[in-house]
């Protein structure tokens, strides 16, 4: 289905000056609104460019520097959780994009995106999924790679659909008609099955001249991506030349114009911006707010501004523009990732190491929170994995035996069984099937062979619970001390 859209424009005094000129649609501002309050969880960062929440309710991140970093329980964790080794730093390039799988719970799948070299010297980005553990990433798995990329105009969002495929943005690379080439990568929005092969229903994936990762064309540096509560429909937001930065709605196989329309122009057969920003906002990451905890933001979209320094607050009736809102203008410096926190609160980082446009201060980056005001200043706390279960699983008792099926059974089959993968269960134990071996599989994994360690993720108690429930139902069986 098509939808309808108007182009709006917002004029430069609408995030830098006082006042806004703006078509049609009313904007105001604050500092932060009444009912707000500010808390700052950490400094001294470089770029905090993706926040997102674990199920145990710690927050991961990325630093573009190449750190993927973890906040837990009020605290910065000293080490990092990983460090890409080759990753490509300078100016706005290295480590951008972090999603997570729709089913860490089970298998702990998390994705990054990052630049790097290759044997050319040429700047490229990569997707590559990595299993989390242990407060580790290991067993990288190339999702996509050789990218064209540049100091300016690599994307990098990355996002799993109600679909549970990964849409990926790409910036055009500083080759605006690349954008318009479907044998390219540049400039785009690809989307892809979660180990990187093709969907089925991509509008280019029986098409031999183009890409068949394509899922939209014709961008210019795409940097967030949300998908609206309830209908589904994505929105994008999108950086423009010279001002002309965009909010749009995602349609399969569209064009989106660039380089050949752009601000407020019109073409037939390419798709104009549902808003356009002149001068530039400069909008990255975006949000739909869908929770209570501030009943004012319900089902806004909220936009992250670097140029802009704020976050725009924009509501929607019927898939159109019908008030905008600036919050925080001016106040924290550019607004890299912003995110709904379990907790409903809303996080966000800047984004001040970026030359030529952000001049570094002391103490910056940083990450910080907006919370009701009068709600409770303190940190969120980590909780266990049988307190994120599946929606199938909500109001049951975290048994051994349920843990098991959400943990185990994808692996080592729902009856024990084996499956495939393992052939046989006990194969999947290279310690031996004595409970204290089971338990050091358990708890430690086998990442060599994708089993993931489940330590600090789930409580010891619940390690030994699985253990011994594998063993009741064994023990009438013979046992096959086959290894790895």
């Amino acid at each position: 289905m098509k939808i309808k859209r108007g182009i709006i424009a917002i004029g430069i005094l609408g995030i830098i000056a006082s006042a806004f000129v703006y078509s049609n649609q009313p904007v105001g501002q604050s500092l932060p609104p009444d009912g707000f309050k500010i808390d700052t969880l950490a400094e001294n960062l470089i770029v905090p460019w993706q926040l997102t929440f674990l199920p145990d309710n710690s927050m991961l991140f990325t630093e573009r520097a190449g750190r993927v970093r973890i906040y837990r329980n009020g605290k910065l964790v000293v080490r990092p959780v990983f460090v890409v080794s080759d990753v490509f730093a300078d100016r706005k390039t290295g480590l951008l994009g972090l999603c997570l799988h729709p089913d860490f719970a089970r298998n702990k799948f998390v994705y990054l995106a990052n630049n790097y070299t290759d044997s050319n010297r040429k700047m490229r980005l990569r997707v590559v999924r990595y299993q989390f553990g242990n407060d580790t990433l290991t067993n990288p798995f190339t999702i996509l790679e050789n990218i064209p990329a540049n100091q300016n105009h690599t994307g990098c969002r990355l996002v799993f659909g109600p679909d549970k495929k990964l849409y990926i943005t790409t910036g055009d690379a500083d080759q605006p008609m690349q954008a318009q080439d479907l044998k390219a990568y540049n400039g785009k929005i690809l989307r892809v099955n979660d180990d990187g092969s093709i969907p089925a229903d991509n509008p280019f994936a029986k098409n031999d001249t183009a890409r068949k990762e394509i899922w939209t064309y014709g961008h210019r540096n795409p940097q967030g991506l949300a998908f609206q509560p309830g209908t589904n429909i994505l929105y994008e937001s999108e950086h423009g030349p010279t001002g002309g930065d965009e909010i749009n709605i995602i349609e399969k196989g569209a064009n989106y114009g660039w380089p050949v329309i752009h601000h407020q122009d019109t073409r037939q057969d390419m798709v104009s911006p549902l808003s356009e920003y002149t001068p530039s906002i400069g909008p990255s990451e975006i949000l739909f707010y869908n929770n209570k905890a501030f009943p004012q933001l319900q089902g806004s979209l909220l936009v992250a501004c670097l140029r802009g320094e704020s976050i725009l607050k924009i509501q929607l009736v019927d898939n159109k523009v019908a008030s905008q809102e600036v919050l925080l203008k001016k106040q924290y410096g550019r607004i890299r990732s912003l995110v709904t926190g379990p907790d409903g609160y809303i996080y966000f980082s800047t984004s001040l190491n970026d030359p030529p446009e952000g001049n570094g201060r002391e103490h910056y980056d940083m990450i910080l929170r907006m919370r009701p005001e009068g709600s409770s200043n303190a940190p969120l706390s980590s909780t266990k994995l049988a307190a994120s279960t599946d929606v199938a699983n909500q109001g049951k008792k975290m048994t051994p035996a349920l843990m098991f099926q959400q943990l185990c059974a994808s692996c080592h089959g729902d009856k024990l069984q084996g499956t495939e993968r393992t052939k046989g269960f006990i194969n999947g134990f290279q310690y031996g099937a004595d409970r204290a071996s089971i338990i050091r599989n358990i708890t430690n994994g086998i990442t060599e062979k994708g089993m993931p360690a489940w330590n600090g993720a789930i409580r010891k108690a619940d390690i030994d619970g699985i253990a011994a429930y594998i063993i009741n139902k064994t023990q009438k069986a013979p046992v096959r001390k086959k290894r790895y």
